[in-house]
């Protein structure tokens, strides 16, 4: 049958529940045509109800009813909805982001995102041509509309060494010898007034002002200035952030500044000269003799030799001739007298031989020939020989270093109790006590600070003069220097084992009577030895 002779269907839209609902209704009738999807989006759009929003699957079921409908069918097929916004704002209140979800048949989203910045406060940094624009639209998904101005920070300021660093090195005991000497016309020197270090100051940073117009402070920079108890430099009198040289000397660079260290000769120390005592270099042109003490802040250059004395020194000890000291323990004692001689430094130590010396270095140990009965203490590495001669002999006494021992032989014929040590660091557990005690303090110094901030809270009338913002400054500043702290704890930390890595290494023979440790692990040797290099393997010292 031809589609023509029939009717179309009778179907009626309207809006019911103050108009918020549309609802259909359909009137079967014998000769209309069947009511189809096609013919239901037609008239919605014909009556303009096709931007409504329509229920899930509201359409294909009033057409299926319809379809089998032997009465008027009434169904709800949708509803007019307004468009709606969401305001989204940032923790630290510097952005503020819009969506707009587009009206289904309803009101479109007009002022009231206006009146909601201004319910919320926000002033500032509004960008109304984006704001306009999304509006005209209808629709936008986490469109920025407003920006703050963010604090523009500092910067930290520091210090610029301005001498130089090169050395020459001269070796006058044997020119195939693995050890060098440092001459004393060969030390880094400076005259009065030479330049020695610029400073350049920090900057403070600018601040910000968020989306509701509230000030914004930068993160306070430390200002740095130069210490004030810097012998032997002062600041230059035209140029207040350049330092120079108060007198001619050693330079040294120190926290916040430069010292300047007077050099000093002497032909001995003996009695003539007394004990000496003082922030400078020494190069003694012959011995230290016998009960004499020598306590520097720079260098030891020692020509001769050193008897039964005691060394103290802020940078290197080099003695072109030997150290001994006097072998006047008690029966019994593996401890060295008190006659032994003593050296203890920040840097290396070098020398010809020892015999009876207690030595503590902050870097290496380097001895030509060897080493009787003595306490070597290495923060890195201990060597003792020179390259092809074969008499590099550790014999009686102790010796400990973090990284590794060198030496041809270890012990002798007659059994004589040798101890070696690597693997751990001797200074490292006194150093990771100490930053622990630091942090405690600025931990501590912290709580005092948020009690005071906890203070201005409950009583913002208390605020005078900025006081809390001052406050708040020293907070964040405290910060951060927990945390540099506890990032430099850790790397100590780590560093505290490094059997991984340690070993003693020996060229020639290792005696019956020789004790070496590596970490904790320790092997007594109990019948001699050929040479190799002693390490860790899965917790086992083996030979390689």
């Amino acid at each position: 049958m031809d589609s023509e002779n029939f009717l179309p269907p009778l179907l009626t839209l309207e809006l019911v529940q103050d108009g918020a609902v549309l609802q259909a209704t359909f009137v079967p009738e014998p000769d209309a045509i069947a009511l189809d999807l096609p013919y239901l989006n037609e008239a919605l759009t014909a009556q303009g109800y096709a931007s409504y929003h329509f229920f899930d699957q509201s359409l294909e079921q009033f057409i299926e009813s319809c379809q089998l409908a032997q009465e008027p069918v009434t169904m709800a097929l949708g509803e007019r909805r307004d468009g709606t916004f969401a305001l989204e704002i940032s923790d630290d209140l510097m952005s503020a982001w819009l969506t707009l979800t587009p009206p289904q048949g309803g009101r479109p989203v007009s002022v009231e995102v206006s009146d909601e910045l201004r319910d919320q406060g926000i002033n500032f940094g509004i960008r109304h041509a984006v704001l306009d624009n999304a509006l005209a639209t209808g629709s936008c998904e986490r469109l920025l509309i407003a920006q703050g101005a963010p604090p523009q920070n500092g910067t930290p300021g520091y210090f610029d060494v301005l001498f130089g660093l090169t050395e020459k090195i001269i070796s006058k005991v044997d020119e195939k010898a693995k050890i060098k000497f440092r001459d004393l016309s060969n030390l880094l020197l400076v005259h009065a007034n030479d330049p020695l270090m610029r400073l350049y100051p920090s900057t403070q940073g600018k601040s910000g002002t968020d989306i509701k117009g509230q000030v914004v402070l930068a993160t306070p920079v430390p200002d740095v200035s130069y210490g004030e108890d810097l012998t032997g430099s002062k600041t230059d009198q035209t140029d207040p952030h350049l330092l120079v040289a108060a007198h001619p000397g050693q330079p040294v660079a120190v926290n916040n500044g430069v010292i300047v260290n007077p050099v000093i000769t002497v032909p001995n120390v003996d009695l003539t000269t007394g004990k000496i005592s003082f922030e400078g270099t020494i190069h003694v042109e012959g011995d230290i003799k016998a009960g004499m003490s020598v306590n520097v802040t720079g260098d030891v250059i020692v020509n001769g030799m050193i008897e039964s004395a005691e060394v103290i020194a802020g940078g290197n000890v080099a003695v072109k001739g030997g150290v001994i000291g006097r072998a006047e323990k008690k029966p019994g004692s593996q401890n060295l007298a008190d006659t032994a001689a003593v050296i203890r430094c920040s840097g290396s130590v070098q020398a010809l031989f020892m015999e009876n010396v207690h030595v503590e270095a902050g870097n290496n140990i380097t001895i030509i020939q060897n080493v009787r009965n003595c306490e070597l203490i290495a923060r890195n590495e201990i060597v003792v020989g020179k390259s092809g001669a074969n008499d590099g002999q550790i014999l009686g006494g102790r010796a400990q270093a973090s990284m590794l021992i060198q030496a041809d032989v270890l012990g002798s014929t007659v059994a004589t109790k040798t101890r070696i040590q690597v693997g751990v660091d001797p200074y490292l557990e006194e150093q990771i006590r100490n930053r622990q005690a630091v942090i405690q303090r600025k931990v501590d110094e912290l709580d005092q600070v948020l009690k005071l901030l906890v203070f201005f809270e409950k009583n913002p009338k208390k605020n005078v003069g900025g006081v809390a913002e001052k406050v708040e400054a020293k907070r964040v500043q405290q910060l951060a220097e927990i945390d540099e702290l506890t990032r430099e704890l850790t790397t100590m930390e780590a560093q505290l084992e490094m059997v991984d890595k340690a070993c003693v290494r020996i060229s020639q023979t290792v005696y019956d009577g020789v004790e070496i440790q590596i970490g904790r692990q320790t092997w007594k040797v109990r019948e001699n030895t050929g040479g190799g290099t002693y390490r860790l393997h899965e917790n086992i010292i083996i030979l390689t």
